[in-house]
């Protein structure tokens, strides 16, 4: 049975490179895992790429550990299971002051989160980490 290709938006490719580098995956090692191009990857990562085939998807979501449910945007409460941060800043639409939320933004949001959460927060080191997440609010309010 063939499968046809599904559009996805900007979050897709935000997302995939989230769960990739969380893995630790090069695009050389993600391509060779899913049987495609580095390049190819590069180009869904980026946005110029946004129609996959549900095959490739499949690839990618096992390589990377998760479901194709991840990539096609099916609401997290009714599959049952718990998300990562990746996939509900970009499996859903985030609302602010009434307006969505772009890939970009939710990018950046999440890189204030995950370092907030990666951070140690030392008496010795309390000053360089909050520096550190100061220059990704900055970041991120540059963008709004």
């Amino acid at each position: 049975m063939t499968r046809g290709k599904r559009e996805l938006g900007n979050d897709f490719g935000k997302l995939l490179k989230h769960l990739r580098q969380s893995k630790g995956y090069s695009l050389q090692e993600l391509a060779t895992l899913c049987n495609v191009t580095p390049s190819y990857l590069n180009r869904l990562e980026m946005g110029h790429r946004k129609n996959p085939s549900v095959n490739i998807l499949e690839d990618i979501a096992m390589a990377l550990g998760t479901g194709i449910d991840t990539f096609l945007g099916t609401k997290f409460d009714s599959i049952g299971r718990e998300a990562t941060l990746e996939e509900l800043f970009f499996g859903n639409e985030i609302e602010w002051e009434n307006k969505k939320l772009s890939a970009n933004t939710k990018d950046s949001l999440l890189r204030i989160c995950t370092t907030i959460l990666a951070i140690e927060w030392t008496a010795e080191t309390i000053l360089e980490d909050l520096k550190r997440v100061g220059e990704l609010i900055k970041e991120l309010k540059e963008e709004i």
